[in-house]
């Protein structure tokens, strides 16, 4: 929710930039704990 009004706020461009990065990263970060329980189990 804050992260959509902070979204908002921000030219065009830099919103797309913003949200393909964050994106990105959140999947980064998915894929790493997928990894890491995997393992473990």
């Amino acid at each position: 929710m804050v992260l959509h009004i902070n979204l908002k706020s921000m030219p065009t461009s830099q919103t797309w930039s913003y949200t393909i990065t964050h994106i990105g990263i959140l999947s980064h970060d998915i894929s790493s704990i997928t990894i890491h329980y995997n393992s473990i189990s």
